[in-house]
């Protein structure tokens, strides 16, 4: 099973981000861990510049196989950058639920979830749009994450799970603990979100890597609500690191339920959703979609993540969301995942120029 340590050493790449966060520090203000020297070759720049809210979202990386996760403040960044993860730190202290329909309602119910997007438009959001006074954030832009789920499709296909909570939220009202019945089918369509899951139990660790994972983290600094009277308007500035040791993920796995189980009862849940998924084109007719369980097996197999490790993708992303209905989640599962890396047209070996993650 993955489990990733907090990267002792520091990549120059993130010492490059920390002194960007906090500028006016200087080096010796920073509590900086120890910074590895093999990637000094490799060129490193910073670059400011002031644009209007419109080009600063063109200027951030499109491509069908990446995501960007906009961050409120600058906290957050100052933590992945320290630790070399998102998701890690203080955000494994939230609960730690699986539960979609409830983390799109709140996404602060969970420390296994992590909201990312395709849409540029939506970390604007995210990074600006709901400070006060002096705004600041920041955009990671990354690959794919290693598994994931999207809101959008999980509430067509996992109705049960969201008809439940919608249940629970009826329930609140009923009680008094809240004013107004919202509706979980419609936040869940509103939503365009790429939600990562980064494990199934609280051993497992599937975060997205900065030092592999990340294309770039920009900086972003505006006037905030208040102040927007009197600055130039739409105006940000912005200050964008470039990795240059991202690869882009050479496979993906996609499940359309966060629910998990056994025995004839979920038996006929899981079929259910099968048949759902078919029928919105999402996977073959003779396939069946990935469970967590399939996930969880396909993420503590050795072979598949030296496969995923050893290729990165020059095209797209492999997202496998599906598999033959006589595939179980045994050694064939791995198999066939392996099977469809090598028959990629567009993986490229990956050259290690140095590793600063601790398996």
């Amino acid at each position: 099973m993955r489990r990733l340590t907090r990267v002792s050493s520091i990549s120059p790449c993130r010492s490059l981000v920390l002194r960007n966060l906090y500028p006016n520090k200087g080096i010796f203000g920073l509590d900086l861990p120890r910074i590895t020297h093999s990637e000094h070759h490799k060129p490193l720049t910073a670059t400011k510049v002031k644009v209007s809210y419109k080009d600063m979202i063109h200027s951030l990386p499109s491509d069908p196989s990446l995501v960007h996760r906009g961050m409120a403040g600058l906290k957050e960044a100052e933590n992945i950058a320290h630790d070399g993860r998102l998701g890690a730190g203080k955000y494994q202290k939230r609960p730690k639920g699986l539960n979609i329909a409830e983390f799109i309602f709140d996404p602060t119910k969970s420390s296994l979830l992590l909201s990312t997007s395709p849409d540029p438009h939506t970390v604007k959001e995210y990074t600006i749009g709901f400070q006060l006074i002096q705004a600041k954030g920041t955009i990671a832009s990354m690959c794919l994450p290693m598994v994931y789920i999207r809101p959008q499709t999980a509430r067509h296909i996992d109705i049960e799970q969201f008809e439940y909570f919608q249940k629970v939220l009826a329930t609140e009202v009923e009680l008094g603990n809240r004013t107004r019945l919202e509706n979980i089918f419609d936040l869940a369509e509103g939503n365009n979100e790429t939600t990562a899951i980064l494990g199934v139990t609280e051993e497992d660790d599937w975060r997205p890597v900065f030092d592999t994972d990340v294309h770039s983290l920009m900086l972003v600094q505006a006037a905030g609500r208040i102040w927007s009277g009197f600055a130039k308007a739409d105006e940000v500035e912005t200050t964008t690191i470039i990795n240059p040791n991202f690869r882009k993920r050479i496979m993906s796995l996609e499940v359309f339920s966060t629910t998990t189980g056994h025995g004839p009862q979920y038996d006929k849940y899981f079929a259910k959703m099968n048949e759902r998924a078919i029928a919105f084109g999402l996977i073959d007719k003779g396939d069946r979609i990935l469970s967590l369980t399939d996930t969880a097996y396909l993420m503590s197999s050795a072979k598949y993540l030296t496969m995923l490790d050893s290729y990165e993708t020059t095209g797209e992303t492999i997202a496998l969301k599906g598999v033959p209905k006589s595939i179980r989640t045994d050694e064939e599962l791995v198999e066939f995942a392996i099977s469809a890396i090598i028959d990629c047209p567009h993986k490229k070996p990956v050259i290690e120029d140095s590793s600063t993650l601790s398996l």
